[in-house]
């Protein structure tokens, strides 16, 4: 019986060692790169809110019937537009007055000039009295004092009869209008004829907490910038349904105390908008960029997870697997991820093929994986 063993273990043995030899044969393949030393900045990211650099309320300045309307609601205006016509006749009227009154004065002031000449020339000879001289005299500065206050009256009627025309003090668009042709204005109550945006640029509000704030002074002085030079620091921005942040510009203000209610500074940035694809009153995502330093980084892809917690796959000089617990720090460009600490430039960590690999398991190292 112990003979007619012998053969069946013989090829179980002869199997198990084929199977070996196979195995060690068969090496998993796997692709490998060294960790990148790169550039890495730390952002403080927030939300936050666009805002308009310029918004104004048009206001009628004078009282009358709105005689024209020359813009469409949501139009675009140039600076110095006329938008809004009050009436203008009855300003014609009174800056007509006004300077037919100077010209009376003016008049006035030249009869003046010349009696009190002639009265101080008959002073002199002693054909008149002295009072007579003086009253002269005193008629002439009257009357000077007559075309001055002629001349206010002319600028004031100059300045009403401009006021009929409501003109755009900037580039912007439109509101939709407060009041149909034809409406009388009352300028007593200053109304509202329409609203008045600059959409390019925008700013951006928001808002960082004491620590952030420290962080971004601290950068500030390593670059020596001051707040008179804030345009150094920049600012991004993104919509909610952004994944980057699309827009940029530069950091322009900071508070000059911390909001004891909410523990937050508030920071506004200026934003380029010329494709006008942003509006006040959106909610941004913000991020301003506070120090870059040197880091290494790996692929996002290769980083798992354990019971160590996060990690990497290596494989050593003997083209053996290990497994080492990381610590990462800030995401960067193309997907790759900061190691803080677990791995050195030199290192080989797989970052293809490394699923289900055991550990101090032999590898074969390749370029590329079918």
């Amino acid at each position: 019986m112990k003979h007619a063993l012998l053969p069946l273990v013989a090829a179980a043995l002869l199997i198990g060692w084929v199977g070996q030899a196979c195995a060690q044969a068969e090496k998993r393949k796997v692709m490998v790169e060294a960790p990148t030393l790169v550039e890495v900045t730390l952002y403080l990211e927030t939300t936050g809110t666009f805002r308009a650099v310029n918004q104004v309320d048009l206001v009628a300045r004078v009282s009358g019937t709105l005689e024209k309307v020359n813009f469409n609601d949501g139009d675009t205006v140039r600076k110095g537009d006329v938008v809004f016509l009050i009436e203008p006749e009855p300003y014609r009227i009174s800056l007509a007055a006004a300077e037919a009154e100077l010209r009376q004065q003016q008049a006035n002031l030249q009869q003046a000039v010349s009696n009190a000449a002639r009265q101080e020339g008959l002073s002199a000879k002693q054909v008149v009295s002295l009072s007579a001289n003086e009253s002269a005299v005193a008629q002439r500065l009257a009357a000077e004092a007559q075309v001055e206050a002629a001349k206010t009256k002319v600028r004031s009627a100059d300045i009403n009869l401009s006021y009929t025309e409501v003109k755009a003090p900037f580039d912007g668009i439109l509101s939709a209008r407060a009041a149909d042709l034809g409406a009388f204005i009352n300028a007593a109550s200053a109304p509202k004829l329409a609203s008045l945006v600059e959409p390019d640029p925008l700013h951006v509000i928001f808002s960082a907490d004491e620590r952030q704030v420290i962080a971004i002074r601290r950068a500030m002085a390593e670059r020596h910038i001051d707040l008179r030079s804030l345009g150094a620091i920049r600012v991004e921005a993104g919509l909610q349904g952004d994944a980057t942040y699309p827009y940029s510009g530069y950091l322009d203000y900071i508070a000059p105390e911390l909001d004891s209610a909410t523990g937050t500074m508030t920071l506004r940035g200026v934003i380029a908008n010329t494709q006008r694809l942003l509006s006040p009153g959106m909610f941004a995502r913000v991020r301003v960029p506070i120090v870059t330093r040197k880091a290494l980084t790996v692929p996002e892809a290769a980083i798992g997870n354990s019971q160590l917690g996060r990690t990497l796959q290596i494989v050593d000089a003997e083209g053996r697997v290990a497994t080492v617990k990381v610590a990462l720090g800030e995401k960067t460009a193309g997907g790759r991820r900061e190691v803080v600490h677990g791995v050195r430039e030199g290192d080989r960590v797989i970052v293809k093929g490394g699923a289900g690999l055991r550990a101090r398991e032999v590898v074969e190292v390749v370029t590329a994986l079918d």
